[in-house]
């Protein structure tokens, strides 16, 4: 919950973010790079600045099946 409050977080101040969740399959290497305490648990990052709209792939979107077509609710 609190990497989605910080990515809401960030858009809400104008920032785009991407949540690196391989990083945590090479925290050894990233530990090194950055000088992380091997004590230090590491998930992922998070990869955030400014959007550049006139990048190529900037408006790529993934297409999304309708709600109730992924998710089924018990009531």
């Amino acid at each position: 919950m609190w990497a989605q409050t910080f990515l809401l977080s960030l858009t809400a101040h104008g920032l785009g973010s991407i949540p690196q969740t391989m990083l945590g399959f090479y925290a050894d290497t990233a530990r090194e790079a950055l000088k992380i305490d091997a004590s230090h648990k590491m998930l992922f990052g998070v990869s955030f600045g400014y959007v550049d709209k006139t990048a190529v792939g900037s408006d790529y979107r993934i297409e999304k099946v309708p709600i109730d077509e992924s998710v089924t609710l018990h009531v």
